[in-house]
């Protein structure tokens, strides 16, 4: 009778055992099954665009407070190599727009109202198809709010490439306190609030008015805090407590209040009912502006942390931009991701987030990054290109290429040089001229038609870098 006990006993503990197994395993395929949620698309898709925000202006190295974004990064994932399609404006909306490099669809510098000499009158070409034109096939409601800097004349305004409401301005800068050159769709308006405040204002009217049943795209382009330096008083004092650079102190207080404004949205998103099924992306248009209209090279660099130079180069601090992407049940809380990521990503993104294939007539040349937001394996094995009348840039993994047109090429290892301090070049000349040749091939498929390159040094886009002590709050320069 003992042994009979025993092994009965032993017997009912390997089930338990095996049944706790079992319950364990079970738990963890649900746990899995409820991160991935409802595999519905995302009933609204928001994409927050800020313009010439420097890679260090969020996260905990630094000193201005953004408690929303920082919020939104806590509850998404945040890339740390997350790119600009350009290091200037219009050209990495274009590529936002239409998935593609966008050398290729008529903007590869920035849009202007008349032709220059060296800077051709430019906007984007209508034979692209553009994120609100693909997705009416899904009946997706379209609707551009802020900037819109792809083109001056009406016939390239919004509504021309698929949006249904345009509520902004066309041009690349507007005052903040004395809005000029403001439309709704096509008649002229006067906004008289302070331009971010009034985009927070017109997004959340939106948001409340809109019929619920219907699938969203809204574009928030805000045109903070790209210059003029105009911001609320309280913000400014605020800042200069912080900062010794008057014109940094500035800029804070606009990146401050832009972190407000997308606040204020995303609770009206709560207060709906829309936080589940509705994916967010933030991002920067490029880096940070050295220029003297903005707040110099001594603001930019604090801005920029640990990256070199700024707006308008193809080092680091031009291109690498922060980047947030939420969407509730989809996207683990919390999650940070180092590989390469570009804006021409966005739109295969979206496309892949509401589960619409590729149509065979559309050319794209990002890639989903669905499976690098969602924790899953992901790499980049194709180089990415950049070049502008004034420089270009090759990557491809670790390695980059970078030539600034008055100057020799230049080779930097990224992941040993996220500063860009050590020139390889002469170390490796076998990959350098790999780089080039890459890239050539590159520009004849996609650039055969280039603007003429300048071959000298602008002071006033690429100011001399100087060393400053601006913070009395030293921004650390790590990753």
């Amino acid at each position: 009778m003992i042994t009979i006990k025993n092994r009965f006993r032993a017997l009912n503990k390997l089930a338990t055992h095996i049944l706790f197994k079992y319950l364990v395993a079970g738990k963890l395929i649900l746990s899995a099954c409820a991160l991935q949620g409802d595999s519905s698309p995302p009933q609204n898709i928001l994409v927050i665009l800020a313009d010439d925000m420097g890679w260090a202006d969020l996260g905990p190295a630094s000193n201005i407070d953004t408690p929303h974004l920082d919020q939104l990064a806590k509850e998404g994932v945040s890339l740390s190599r997350f790119y600009a399609s350009a290091p200037i404006c219009s050209p990495t909306r274009a590529a936002l727009l239409t998935g593609r490099y966008p050398h290729s669809v008529g903007v590869p510098q920035l849009a202007a109202p008349e032709a220059k000499p060296g800077s051709p009158k430019l906007s984007l070409d209508h034979s692209a198809v553009t994120i609100p034109e693909v997705l009416k096939e899904r009946n997706y409601q379209s609707v551009l709010i802020g900037k819109w800097h792809l083109g001056f004349d009406p016939s390239s305004w919004p509504r021309t490439h698929g949006f249904d409401e345009f509520w902004g301005t066309i041009a690349g800068q507007s005052n903040y306190c004395d809005v000029t050159g403001a439309y709704h769709n096509e008649t002229p308006i006067q906004i008289t609030d302070y331009y971010t405040d009034a985009i927070t204002d017109k997004a959340i009217d939106y948001l409340k008015t809109h019929e619920a049943s219907q699938p969203t795209f809204m574009f928030l382009s805000y045109t903070a805090p790209h210059s003029p330096m105009e911001a609320p008083a309280n913000l400014i004092d605020k800042y200069r407590a912080i900062y010794d650079d008057e014109l940094f102190a500035i800029y804070a207080a606009m990146v401050e209040q832009l972190d407000t404004g997308i606040g204020r949205i995303l609770s009206v998103v709560d207060d709906l009912g829309l936080r589940e099924n509705t994916l967010i992306i933030f991002m920067s248009d490029n880096g940070p502006s050295a220029e003297p209209k903005a707040y110099g090279p001594s603001g930019a660099n604090i801005s920029n942390g640990a990256l070199r130079e700024w707006k308008f180069s193809t080092y680091e601090g031009g291109i690498r931009v922060p980047f947030i992407a939420r969407w509730p049940g989809r996207i683990p809380p919390g999650l940070q991701r180092s590989e390469v990521a570009v804006t021409m990503d966005v739109l295969p993104t979206i496309l892949d987030a509401v589960k619409m294939p590729v149509p065979e007539n559309m050319e794209i040349h990002g890639d989903s990054l669905m499976p690098l937001l969602t924790g899953m394996d992901y790499s980049r094995t194709d180089a990415v290109h950049w070049e502008t009348k004034h420089n270009l840039a090759v990557m491809r993994g670790d390695w980059k290429l970078v030539h600034q047109f008055w100057k020799e090429p230049e080779l930097y290892n990224l992941k040993s040089d996220i500063s860009e301090s050590r020139d390889l070049s002469n170390e490796h000349p076998k990959m350098v001229s790999e780089m080039a040749e890459l890239h050539a091939a590159w520009k004849s498929k996609h650039y055969p038609d280039p603007i003429d390159r300048k071959t000298k040094r602008s002071k006033f886009q690429f100011p001399e870098a100087v060393s400053t002590d601006a913070t009395k709050k030293p921004i650390s320069d790590n990753e």
